[in-house]
Formats: C-alpha cells, structure tokens, sequence
C-alpha cells in the first residue's frame, strides 16, 4: 500500500545546524526538499566533494594492484560513534596512493616514450655516423627519411642522374630507412625528386653517440623505469592491507556530502528546512531534532492543492519484494494506488508456469538461497533477488503439476502441456481473463473511490457486465448469457460518448468505445507467451537431453561429453529462461494489467540517512 505523506517544516538556529542534520541523517526519515537557488550549500561541501573523488581514484588503484574484494564478502560492521570520526588514517592512505599513483604513471609513461624511441630508430642502427656529427656543411645537405619499398629500385636507378649519395638502411613499417647527401646548389631539386617518390622525412632525437648506442641507452633506461614503477606498484600490494580504513573514508565522506548538500534557507542567525516525512514517523522526526536542542519549530501539513509528495510503499514480506518489479517500470503517483497486493500473486504463478521445469525450479532455489546467504543483497538487488526466489519456488510448484523434471516427464499430477495443448491454453486465457478483470475492478474502485461512482458503472463495470454474459452464453444453458451481453453492450453504446456534444455525436462516440473490444481480445491473446515460454522451455530441455543419450552411445568419451552437454545445456536453459520468464511476467504487468489502471510517474521518497557502500553501519 501507499504511505501518506507530510510535508515537515524546521525552523531552527544556525548553530545547531549540523548536529541537527546529522541527527536527521542518523533518523532517516526524512527527504529534505531542495529549495533551488534559494538553497544553502554548506561551507565545505567542495572540498568533501574532491575528497571523495580522490578516495574513489584510491579505491580503484588498490583494486588493481591488490587483492579484490570476494563477490560475497561481507561488509565490515562499524559502529555509528566510530563512523562519525572521519579515519585519519583512510585520508592519509588517500593521500599516499594519489602520490604513489602520480609517480607509477609517470615512471610507465616515460618508459613507453622512451620504448617508442627504440622502436622507431630501430631501422636506423646500421648508421655509422654519431648523430651530433649528422648536420648540414657549407657545401652539402642531407636528407633522412622513409621510401616506399614499392619506388626503392625506380628511385635507386633515377637518382643515379643526380650528384647525390643515398645510403640505403634497413625497412621499417613506415618504408626503407634511407640517408641521402647532395650539394647545397643540388638540394631544391632533391628535394622536389624525393616528393615525386613519396619520400617522407624523419626528425632524429637529440642525443650524441651513434643509434645503436643511443637504442641501447633508452633501452636500459626504460628497464630502469619500469623496474622502479613495479617496486612502486608492490609498495600499492603492501597498501592495500589497509584498504578496509579507506572503504570506511570513503562511506564517511559520502555520508558527510549528502549532509551538507542540503542546509536549507538561512537568515542571520537562523535556518529552515522543509522535507517530506512519512505520516507514521513525524514522531521520531521530532524526537531526533529534539535530541539535540530544544531551539526549533517544526510543523508537519498535508501537501498543499498542485504539491505532489513521493512515493513510498510498504507492504507483508511476501508483496514487498514485487515493489523491485514496479521499480523497474514506474512507481505509482501519489494519492493513486499500489497494485502490489494483486500483481504479486499473479506475477508469481506466470514465473512458474513459463518455467515449469521442477527440477530447474529446485537447482535454482537451491543456488538462489545459497547465494543470498552469503552475499545478502540489500535494497533493490535483494528484492530482485526474491522475485527470482519465489519465481523458483512456483516453478517447483507447476513444474510438479505438469509433470517436467530436467526435460523428462514423471507422474504429472494436472496434465502435460506438450501432450494437451488446449487446456495448457485454457489455463492460460483463464488466469489471463481473471488477470484483467482484477485490473478493470481496480480501476473502479479508484473512481468510486474519487466519488466518479457512475464513471464507474459506464466505463468498467459494463464491460465486465457484457463479459460474464459472453461467458454465461459459452458454459451455461438458457438466454441469460445473451440478455448480459446486450445489457453490457448497450450500456457501453448509450454513455461511452458521453462527454461529446449531441445526441449523434454521444451515440458515435459509444459505438467507437464499444470497438474496443478488440484491444480486449489483443490483451487476452498476449497471455498465450505463457504457454509458448513454457513450451520452449521444455523442449529445449528434451532436446539437450537427447543429444546427450546420443553421445553416450558414442562409448566412455561421448559419455564424458554428454555429462558436459548436460550440464552446460541445462544450465544455459535455466538462465536463459528465467529471463524469459522475468521479463514477461512483468510485461503482463506492465502492458495489460497496468494499462488497465495504474497512475505512474510517482518519485522514490529518498529521506536523509546513512548510505554506505563498504560498511555496516550499527546504530
């Protein structure tokens, strides 16, 4: 269900401003409201914002230069009088890897620069000249550079009619390494010969000595380089013993950044604030302002006519985890309702009968508890994960009653959809019919609820009326069936238009509503992806089940084979269609059973509170 909401308003004094605030946080039950502009930003709060982005650069060096986190290790617990000073020792480890991160980067990029070097003069180590000797005199030039491999024989063979002295060195990627010297009078019409040869220049290093030693150099002083960038690096190895302290800077900081995000409006000595609170803990909202002074005001009003508070839901162990379903599509508005208690059953028995493999059910139940139990996934992921637990259970369920066990078909104590599709299909079309009629009752009880008792009657219950006259028509004898579906019909006729101008127009208008019962017959056909997912989960189980037998024939290595196919098909065929089944158990929610009632565009009540992503925080 939905929880009411107040709308809180503080006044306070600004002296008591952080402790008030990190009393609320502490609280968590309140969403302050920004007031844009007008809105203080607390002093410090740019600083805390490059604190925790350093803290962040840390937490990723550490990670790859020390030992990962294990998927399922558990967050360290901290206590809430520990978790309010900020660890010394967390900042200072900040501060160590930015340093030891800046000099590793720096050391590997100068080694590569200087790898790169080698590379590129490797073509030029034959060179007999020093480099600091290779320069023009008063009465010649050179040129250095790379030719074509392509134009090497017609260049060697055309510059022999000019007074120039090529000396042809070894191939690189670029073409063949070559040094030509000439006359100074001879160098425009060198130079405009090279063009013509696709002849590309080279610039040498400065450095002295010749190439072959100037590689040597670089080539040492890269290793020398890389060799102090790798002691750096298990310095980091060393570091990272103590990366718990920099998770918990980082939680503290995060924490202390949404406390000063948000201080309200101030005057001279004074602040206020407003935020929203749940109807049910304004309470425990006061008593944790007032924990820490008794120099405020705070007053808790219905949201005013055009305000539109978040939304919070609340519902038995069993619903709430389907609020993740309703996440991932859209939370309702505010004053509309939750469709939890309704959508949770039905999202539960289409899971199951799209999987409807009990042996799937039991591996994937197994393995789901096994890896909540060490994991403990909180927030959305957690109720995802029990959408997916109790999806499992049902599988189990339906798997049992259709008679599927890992693609083999044992004792089935309703019927074997493969082998009766008709009343897998009957099935299918029954649950969806009482799927959209729970969505039409809904849809009535918010109008009679808003006081629109005859919208109520014109708009859904004369299509209900006309429906169980089309089923009386099919399963009960007499005319009853006929008169329900005339009534139904002509109610529809004589007030869907009611709101045109006009008796003709008012009459158009209910035969163009009465013509909506073909997106009735659409929606219904949709729950036939019921059958087809469970369907193609059975026979890509017999199928994988039969190549396995074929491969045991095949003697002890087709055996060895076969168990892999088994295991690795199988496998494949759980998780491929518990997506399946997730997603279209929710699109049956979200296209046909929503679209028949549901008011989205809600937005997630966040109050103030203690978001960590490393530790445990104890109150």
């Amino acid at each position: 269900m939905l929880i009411a909401m107040k709308k809180a308003t503080l006044f306070a004094l600004k002296e008591d401003r952080d402790a008030i605030l990190l009393a609320l946080q502490k609280d968590g039950n309140i969403m302050l409201i920004s007031e844009g502009d007008k809105t203080q930003t607390l002093e410090g709060a740019d600083k805390v914002g490059d604190q925790i982005a350093k803290a962040k650069d840390a937490l990723k060096f550490v990670d790859l230069h020390g030992k990962k986190d294990s998927m399922f290790a558990p967050r360290l617990p901290v206590s809430y009088d520990s978790f309010l000073h900020e660890s010394k020792e967390g900042s200072e480890l900040a501060d160590q890897i930015e340093a030891l991160s800046g000099k590793i980067m720096s050391l590997r990029n100068e080694a590569s620069t200087m790898t790169s070097q080698v590379d590129a003069l490797q073509p030029w180590t034959d060179l007999d000249i020093p480099l600091e000797q290779l320069a023009p005199t008063d009465t010649s030039v050179y040129f250095a550079g790379y030719l074509p491999e392509l134009e090497k024989e017609a260049f060697l063979e055309d510059i022999k009619e000019l007074a120039a002295e090529p000396i042809v060195l070894k191939e690189a990627p670029e073409g063949r390494a070559m040094l030509i010297f000439c006359l100074k009078e001879d160098a425009a019409r060198l130079k405009h010969f090279l063009k013509a040869h696709d002849f590309t220049d080279v610039v040498f290093p400065k450095r002295t000595g010749l190439v072959s030693e100037i590689a040597v150099d670089l080539t040492e002083a890269a290793r020398v380089k890389n060799l102090r960038a790798d002691e750096l690096e298990a310095e980091a190895k060393k570091i990272a013993e103590s990366k718990a302290e920099l998770q918990l800077y980082y939680d503290q900081l995060t924490a202390k950044e949404e406390r000063l995000a948000n201080g309200g409006v101030e005057t001279e000595k004074t602040f206020y604030m407003e935020g929203w609170v749940r109807n049910d803990r304004t309470v425990q909202v006061e008593r944790a302002i007032r924990s820490v002074t008794d120099a405020y005001q705070i007053e808790f009003n219905d949201p005013a006519e055009g305000e539109i508070p978040p939304t919070e839901m609340e519902n038995n162990s069993f619903v709430k985890p389907y609020e993740s379903v309703i996440e991932l599509y859209s939370r309702p508005q505010a004053g509309s309702i939750d469709p939890d208690f309704l959508m949770a059953p039905f999202h539960f028995i289409f899971f199951g009968m799209m999987l409807s493999d009990a042996g799937y059910g039991l591996v994937l139940t197994i393995g789901l508890l096994i890896a909540m139990k060490l994991v403990k996934p909180q927030g959305f992921a957690g109720k995802l994960g029990m959408v997916i637990l109790f999806g499992s259970i049902s599988t189990v369920i339906w798997g049992a009653l259709f008679g599927g066990w890992f693609g083999l078909e044992l004792h089935p104590l309703l019927f074997v959809p493969m082998k009766e599709p008709l009343k897998m299909l009957a099935l299918c079309f029954g649950l969806g019919v009482l799927h959209l009629v729970c969505g039409m009752l809904l849809k009535a009880y918010m109008q009679i609820r808003d006081g629109d008792v005859f919208g109520a009657f014109c708009d859904e219950i004369s299509w209900l009326i006309m429906f169980a006259g089309f089923f009386c028509m099919a399963f009960v004898p007499g005319p009853v069936g006929k008169y329900l579906a005339l009534a139904g019909a002509a109610i529809i006729v004589l007030t869907g238009g009611r709101e045109k101008k006009g008796i003709p127009a008012k009459l158009m208008g209910g035969l163009l509503s009465l013509y909506n019962i073909s997106g009735y017959m659409s929606d219904l056909l949709s729950y036939s992806r019921i059958f087809a997912l469970g369907l193609a989960t059975g026979v890509i189980a017999m199928v994988i089940n039969t190549i396995a037998q074929m491969l045991m024939e095949a003697g002890p290595v087709g055996t060895a084979v076969a168990v892999l196919v088994l295991l690795g098909g199988h496998l494949f065929n759980i998780v491929i269609n518990v997506l399946g089944a997730f997603v279209h158990s929710s699109r049956l929610q979200y296209i046909e059973f929503f679209g028949k009632f549901y008011e989205a565009g809600g937005k997630a009540f966040v109050p103030l509170a203690i978001r960590t992503k490393y530790m445990n925080v104890t109150k």
